[in-house]
């Protein structure tokens, strides 16, 4: 492939302390008042308050508003009611804190400030017309790549369905990735984000319009993910561990801005809109099924990332060195202690069915490697079930 397009809208601060600079790069937006979007968790693990504490040194003039409701799987009304709240309080950028619901609430909210009508109104490809107010993320988990993407994932409250809005102007201004902040995230939410992270990696790198630069940066997150989750899953004071980690995240999510995803994630979203299952979950139970299937259809690219996960593949021909692949994800779920099965996430067997015809909606689907119609799909949720 000798011609593409690569895009990467966000300026990027990383490393261990990179909170640090968050009153000058806000002053940079010649902001003043801004709202913080956050959540409980964060706020009860501290994390918050080692934010703000940046900027109420009394040597910053920052005044901020604060909304820490947020939920996961964020909803339309939630939404509707951070841009209400922001509108009153005269914000002028918004600084989201924690995993994808708060960045993916900012980034929602942020579009309302400037566009009118409701968010539904923005779910597809390309359909923002006005870029909305500066928005600031800062992770404190390592997996959805939200800090870097042009992606939101919403909840319609009225239909119970999900939807994205896809569009760079969406895309956060800033990005502040401190591994810090993950050193007291949960054993179960660094696993189950982490293997979502290697999820947009494995699907970025197989898609059917991934392209040099983006290959590069899923190969590189694979190879970090794999073999740095495990030590920040069992030891999660490991800053070594949580930082590699962190960047394979990053990396993952910069590489699926441009090639986009494919199957794991078609079936993970109506696995969550049915069910209610985290999304890092879904992702890890259906990741190694899905390469399971897809294998055959790009063997070249799962032998370089069986190569990239640290496989020995001498000796086998091109399908057995692509298969093991599949085998190493297989292990690494099991590594980092996530279910296998959608039995155990909660799913409903008799409603498999749905489950197929509502990942056929995914626009992420046309990007896998593989085709894949209802039949297969449902066949596929049924062995992980």
């Amino acid at each position: 492939m000798n011609n593409y397009t690569f895009n990467i809208p966000t300026q990027i601060e990383f490393g261990a302390g990179a909170i640090k600079k968050i009153p000058g790069l806000i002053s940079n937006l010649n902001c003043k008042n801004i709202m913080i979007v956050t959540d409980k968790g964060v706020v009860n693990a501290g994390l918050l308050d080692k934010i703000t504490s940046t900027f109420d040194s009394g040597k910053s003039d920052i005044k901020y508003v604060l909304f820490d409701k947020v939920q996961p799987d964020p909803g339309t009304d939630m939404i509707e009611e951070i841009y209400t709240l922001a509108k009153k309080e005269n914000t002028e950028a918004f600084v989201a804190i924690g995993g994808g619901s708060p960045m993916d609430s900012a980034k929602g909210a942020s579009l309302l400030m400037t566009n009118p009508g409701k968010l539904q109104d923005y779910g597809g490809v390309n359909k923002v017309k006005n870029k909305g107010i500066p928005v600031i993320a800062i992770p404190t988990t390592a997996g959805t790549g939200s800090e870097v993407t042009i992606f939101a994932v919403l909840s319609d409250n009225e239909a119970n369905t999900k939807f994205t809005v896809t569009s760079n102007l969406i895309a956060p201004d800033i990005a502040i990735i401190d591994p810090e902040l993950t050193l007291t995230l949960p054993s179960k939410l660094t696993a189950s984000t982490g293997l979502d992270a290697m999820t947009h990696a494995v699907e970025a790198f197989t898609s059917l319009i991934s392209e040099p630069i983006s290959d590069s940066l899923a190969l590189e997150a694979m190879n970090l993910l794999y073999n740095y989750l495990p030590r920040a899953v069992n030891n999660g004071s490991d800053l070594e561990a949580r930082e590699k980690v962190a960047q394979g995240s990053l990396l993952a999510g910069m590489a699926f801005n441009n090639a986009y995803l494919g199957l794991a994630h078609a079936i993970a979203s109506p696995l969550g809109a049915l069910f209610h299952v985290p999304h890092g979950t879904a992702t890890a139970v259906m990741l190694p099924h899905v390469m399971k299937y897809n294998y055959s259809a790009a063997p070249e690219k799962y032998v370089k990332m069986a190569e990239a996960f640290g496989v020995d593949v001498i000796g086998k021909d091109l399908y057995e060195k692509a298969y093991c692949a599949v085998e190493a994800i297989t292990k690494l779920v099991s590594l980092c202690g996530m279910p296998t099965t959608l039995h155990e996430v909660g799913a409903k067997e008799e409603m498999l069915d749905q489950v197929a015809k509502d990942a056929l909606l995914s626009v992420q689907l046309k990007f896998n490697c593989r085709k894949a119609n209802e039949a297969q799909i449902r066949e596929i949720v049924g062995e992980a079930y």
